[in-house]
């Protein structure tokens, strides 16, 4: 374990303190005085000592391993990290793992194995969204609830148009814990992308709140009127105005503010909810209330037809739309149709949201140069492998072949963008919020850290 001396840095800002008082308070532990020069040498008691004394976790301060730039795992070690899995007392799926940091969530591959005949065995749902892709070559079945209706229990296609065949199934977003499983269709081999993203709420539930905090929490949640509302009333809480004060400063009727909390059919205008927001000094954007492209199990399913239909030019590519949806912004995905025999160089791919892609068709060249301009690679792809890309890494492919792409937020998230949308000064903010060597303000020298 090391010291991250810009980490220390912050926590010192933090704390309104300086390295001379936290050497002060250190003098009983340790019998040495710390410097931004010295940290590699700490030992672990003395790292421990820094983190007690700054009252925070040790990981707030150490150095972490950069987060590479792309991750490439070819068909052969995707294929290693086979598992079978056992459910209903036959063998059901063989996972396989697609390429991702450390720490991450990662997509898998699943064989489906459980046969035509046999209604498959629902799982129990899970916290993180997904978008699942059916991969081919044949059918699927695709089970949704207990009960057995054309809406929980029906096809899941793969493309059979040869002109379009790039476009290889049908998807689906699903939101969390709901419960779904799979069976063979027909009688041969079916496989599916399982795109499974990390939880913007696993914080809120994992770390947050205490056990008394989550029930005071869920016991104030009526389900009869938008969340948006409920959040609204406890901001008002939270900044001290009642509805009295906020139907004078903002002039909107009091009797009508009292219905839009209690009855969903009463309505505040746009306008109404701004002035209110910008009142108590909150993002009106929390507030406003949102629709939802999903079915009644809060699915959104798109065909293979209506994949076919969304085919479009996006620079250098042809692209078609995966299932999506508005509820989870940073999941989201779309086929690529790569044709560049030329392997004429485009570096046309730069995202915010990390990636990863699973070539299904052709043999194709991932191209990738850093900010600079100055390193470039090149890597050649086959179908079956597969590369995880992070946040704005320049890339491109060239060939002639076809991949699926996925996005998720595990490296710039939703969260991380509406705060960038509240920044004041937003690059300048950043530009020293990554690396600020300087002291807030005491009278000493500028820090030195490394």
């Amino acid at each position: 374990m090391k010291i991250d001396g810009i980490k220390l840095n912050h926590w010192l800002n933090i704390r309104k303190t300086s390295l001379d008082v936290l050497n002060k308070m250190l003098k009983d532990f340790i019998n040495f005085e710390i410097d931004f020069e010295n940290l590699d040498e700490l030992n672990d008691f003395a790292i421990e000592k820094v983190a007690e004394v700054l009252q925070i976790p040790q990981t707030k301060l150490l150095k972490t391993e950069n987060v590479p730039s792309y991750i490439y795992n070819s068909k052969e070690q995707i294929e290693k990290t086979r598992r079978p899995i056992t459910r209903d007392g036959i063998h059901f799926y063989n996972y396989y793992t697609l390429p991702a940091p450390k720490g991450y969530v990662a997509p898998v591959l699943i064989d489906i194995l459980c046969p035509k005949e046999k209604l498959p065995a629902l799982n129990n749902g899970h916290l993180e969204p997904a978008i699942t892709v059916s991969l081919g070559p044949k059918d699927i079945y695709a089970r949704f609830h207990k009960k057995i209706t054309p809406l929980t229990f029906h096809k899941f296609k793969v493309n059979k148009d040869k002109k379009t065949d790039w476009i290889v199934g049908s998807s689906y977003y699903e939101p969390s814990y709901c419960v779904h499983t799979y069976s063979r269709a027909e009688n041969g081999p079916g496989k599916i992308l399982s795109y499974t993203t990390s939880a913007n709420l696993e914080n809120l539930l994992k770390e947050k709140l205490n056990d008394d905090s989550f029930k005071n929490f869920v016991s104030e949640i009526d389900e009869k009127l938008p969340y948006t509302r409920q959040l609204l009333k406890k901001d008002l809480e939270n900044k001290g105005f009642d509805l009295k004060e906020i139907s004078k400063k903002t002039k909107t009727n009091f009797s009508k503010l009292s219905k839009f909390f209690k009855d969903k059919k009463y309505k505040l205008s746009v306008n109404e909810i701004y002035k209110i927001a910008y009142l108590i000094g909150s993002d009106p954007a929390l507030y406003i209330e949102k629709k939802f492209n999903e079915d009644k199990i809060g699915r959104n399913l798109l065909n293979v037809k209506d994949t076919i239909e969304s085919i479009r030019k996006f620079k250098s590519y042809k692209v078609a739309t995966i299932a999506g949806s508005s509820r989870s912004t940073d999941l989201s995905g779309y086929f690529i149709r790569v044709k560049n025999l030329k392997d004429k160089i485009k570096f046309d791919l730069n995202d915010s949201n990390c990636s990863h892609y699973l070539v299904t068709k052709g043999n194709l060249t991932f191209h990738y140069k850093n900010s600079q301009g100055k390193k470039i690679d090149k890597l050649k792809l086959k179908t079956g492998d597969s590369i995880w890309v992070s946040s704005y890494s320049i890339h491109g492919f060239t060939g002639d072949g076809a991949l699926i792409k996925i996005s998720d937020g595990q490296n710039f998230n939703y969260l991380d963008k509406l705060e960038l949308t509240n920044t004041y000064k937003l690059k300048e903010t950043l530009i020293r919020g990554k690396n600020d060597k300087v002291n807030w303000g005491y009278d000493q020298n500028t820090v030195k850290a490394k």
